[in-house]
């Protein structure tokens, strides 16, 4: 699938765009963390592959910054009142 893009200065950086259908590919989404390696003159983009303890160190730490669904809040229904 290849395509070309157009590199953007952003302050004191370059930025590259990654077409959607790219990122649908790579499954990544914008806030996703990727790995950038350079061999030659070639550029790779990878997903990055996250230890728990960076997952964990990432989480909310309070249950107040947790984003619970609302559909668990229902009332108990049949035996969860033992």
């Amino acid at each position: 699938m290849p395509c070309e893009a157009t590199l953007r200065r952003t302050g004191g950086s370059i930025t590259l765009s990654i077409p959607k259908s790219i990122a649908k590919a790579l499954t990544v989404d914008a806030g996703t963390v990727v790995e950038l390696a350079v061999e030659g003159r070639t550029l790779s983009v990878t997903p990055a592959r996250r230890t728990l303890a960076d997952r964990l160190a990432a989480s909310p730490k309070s249950p107040a910054h947790w984003h619970r669904d609302a559909s668990l809040e229902d009332e108990p229904m049949w035996r969860e009142l033992l």
